[in-house]
């Protein structure tokens, strides 16, 4: 299973920028790796108690690693 992951995972870093999805990070800094976000409509405030948490993970563990995000999945080395 461990064997598996990675080669997934360096498949994904291999190819990530010739399968870039519009709002996708498939690669460091993002898809044209300046950091910049394009993304638009966000809120220029917060709300009152803060932003509506959507997703939470727990026990990913200690490390410097960046992550990518592609179709709704969030990718990571560790």
């Amino acid at each position: 299973m461990k064997d598996r992951m990675l080669v997934v995972v360096l498949v994904l870093v291999a190819f990530g920028g010739s399968v870039c999805v519009a709002g996708d990070w498939p690669q460091f800094r993002g898809p044209d790796r300046s950091g910049i976000s394009t993304e638009t409509g966000l809120l220029t405030a917060w709300p009152e108690g803060g932003p509506k948490l959507l997703w939470q993970y727990q026990n990913l563990g200690k490390g410097y690693a960046s992550v990518s995000v592609a179709n709704g999945s969030i990718y990571t080395t560790g």
